[in-house]
């Protein structure tokens, strides 16, 4: 029995940061669906836990889903405050789930890349590092601002000012870190 358990851990560690990446990429998102995407955060472990009973023992993987799950309900300000950002939640991560909140104008890093959401996943698995993912998050970012310019309009919708500050403290982070 505990050759099956361990044998799940990476198939169950992979159905969290596929579950939590894939939350991110819900928009619009408003507070119904914010519900309902807490409830399948709930579920999400019920579900993986016959595969695996202490899903806190998969370390990373599972700090993230239920550091994230808060978030859902929390004001853009107060996501930007979030204790857990950097060292437990990716900042790419948030900057993802960021964009949601956002006007259609500002495109998901996919969206604006012109790929599908599978191959955006594929994308992220290859590129593991979380720089590379700050700079796609920031191609996405400066495709807004250049879209909000070439409309001769002379302000941003209220997220954009924070994911830049995210995404120049995430940058700061990764720095700080090597």
């Amino acid at each position: 029995m505990l050759l099956f358990v361990d044998s799940c851990a990476p198939v169950v560690s992979r159905c969290l940061e596929l579950f939590v990446r894939h939350t991110g990429l819900v928009r619009p998102l408003g507070e119904g669906g914010r519900i309902k995407l807490a409830a399948d955060f709930a579920q999400m472990e019920v579900a993986l836990s016959p595969l695996y009973k202490q899903l806190s023992d998969l370390g990373r993987p599972y700090r993230v889903l239920r550091s994230f799950r808060p978030l859902l309900f929390q004001t853009v300000e107060d996501i930007s405050l979030c204790p857990a950002l950097g060292d437990v939640i990716p900042y790419s991560l948030v900057l993802l789930s960021l964009f949601a909140r956002g006007p259609t104008e500002l495109p998901s890093p996919h969206q604006s890349a012109n790929w599908s959401v599978s191959r955006f996943s594929q994308w992220l698995d290859m590129h593991t590092s979380e720089h590379e993912r700050l700079e796609l998050m920031s191609g996405a970012l400066q495709k807004y601002q250049q879209t909000v310019r070439h409309k001769g309009e002379t302000s941003f919708h209220a997220v954009y000012p924070v994911m830049i500050n995210l995404l120049e403290r995430g940058i700061k982070h990764i720095a700080a870190a090597s």
